[in-house]
């Protein structure tokens, strides 16, 4: 059964990570950014963090893994900027990402807005008790149509979420659990050198998927 906490801290997340995309601006350091993250997400609540902030500008957005922490890179004035906030909240995990793109280059634009694409579309195909692999195959005939790199380092797209920010399954060829309950749909691709990442939860019952946004 979908949980009021966990809906309650996913909402407190989206509106934390809606706040941190205003304060996105160039100059601005991925270190910084993340400890405005932490700032935000306490007050709103946040007991603590699952995982660590994960904030990539530019180069940085290639990657998104707690052993590549976010650090003095700078914004600049053409870039993508990855925010990755995980804050648990009552024993309730968040996890959001956004991707904010910074000037007006056509080349990001279209990254950003085919990744969004993707994202929005493997939403839409989750159905409940599907084994994992198969949303995985469907996750890669959509990159693969559009030339894309998966960037994740593990090679998934996505994970079940639990109380305490446990994960024990990855969306990835290998895993074929069936989806219940929360997942994470998270693809992190990358063209010529450039990336984008978006992040959402979906609730999967017997009779009903839910977005969390």
């Amino acid at each position: 059964m979908l949980a009021r906490g966990l809906i309650e801290a996913q909402r407190a997340t989206l509106e934390v990570v809606r706040r941190l995309e205003g304060e996105v601006r160039p100059g601005r350091t991925e270190r910084q950014l993340a400890q405005r993250a932490e700032e935000l997400a306490r007050e709103a609540g946040a007991d603590r963090f699952w995982t660590p902030v994960a904030v990539g500008a530019g180069a940085g957005a290639l990657v998104c893994h707690p052993e590549f922490p976010p650090g003095d890179r700078v914004v600049g004035d053409d870039d993508l900027v990855l925010l990755d906030v995980t804050p648990e909240l009552g024993g309730w995990p968040g996890d959001v990402t956004r991707t904010v793109l910074v000037g007006d280059d056509p080349g990001r634009r279209h990254v950003l807005d085919e990744v969004t694409r993707i994202e929005r579309a493997l939403l839409r195909a989750c159905r409940p008790g599907m084994p994992a692999n198969e949303l995985f195959a469907q996750a890669r005939e959509l990159f693969d149509e559009v030339g894309f790199e998966l960037l994740d380092l593990l090679g998934n797209i996505g994970h079940d979420l639990h109380e305490g920010g446990r994960v024990r399954h990855f969306i990835d060829p290998r895993t074929d659990a069936p989806m219940w309950g929360c997942w994470a749909i998270e693809p992190h691709l990358g063209l010529d050198g450039i990336a984008a990442k978006v992040e959402d939860l979906v609730f999967l019952e017997e009779d009903r998927v839910v977005v969390l946004d």
